[in-house]
């Protein structure tokens, strides 16, 4: 596992470190889509901020996914899900 590590992590390193050499400049993060000239809430802050912050948040959340997948198997197989705290079938 650690020559794996060796192996894989200083390319990413380098990858990122060029994705933020390459971005540098600052831009317009903005959250109003009605007006993107002068936006009520925007922030300026240089394109790898957002690039890399996106990527750390999409790790973030497929974690928790993956985490909540994996506890759900496991109480499944240990047979503690009892009806009264599973959702209830539709019916016609």
């Amino acid at each position: 596992m650690k020559l794996l590590r060796w192996i894989v992590l200083p390319p990413v390193v380098i990858l990122v470190m060029a994705i933020a050499i390459a971005n540098r400049k600052p831009v317009t993060f903005s959250l109003d889509p009605f007006d993107p000239t002068s936006p009520a809430i925007g922030l300026e802050m240089p394109l790898f901020l957002i690039i890399l912050a996106s990527v750390l948040i999409g790790i973030l959340f497929g974690g928790l996914g993956a985490w909540a997948q994996a506890r759900r198997k496991a109480a499944k197989s240990k047979g503690s899900a009892t009806m009264g705290e599973t959702l209830p079938a539709l019916r016609d």
